[in-house]
């Protein structure tokens, strides 16, 4: 807990987690819907339900990613830190 309260822990990386899954799960619901023609989109739900289903997904999780890639990259620079610390 102490480390949570001192910044050390970073809860932002389980944030990007949690939002990646609730944005992929909202896109298959609204592909789905577009599929049953209930969503308002024009005459071919067909290139709406492909989007939503495979194109939304992959650039979240590439997305994703990228944001990811910043806190790896301070939890290296930390262990690097760490072991090339004068004892």
């Amino acid at each position: 807990m102490n480390d949570l309260l001192s910044f050390r822990t970073m809860i932002s990386p389980t944030l990007v987690k949690i939002g990646f899954w609730l944005g992929t799960i909202s896109s298959f619901v609204v592909g789905a819907l577009t599929l049953s023609n209930s969503g308002p989109f024009g005459p071919n739900p067909m290139i709406v339900f492909l989007t939503f289903f495979v194109a939304y997904p992959v650039g979240l999780r590439v997305w994703c990613e990228f944001v990811l890639i910043a806190f790896q990259v301070h939890s290296t620079l930390e262990e690097i830190r760490n072991n090339t610390a004068r004892r």
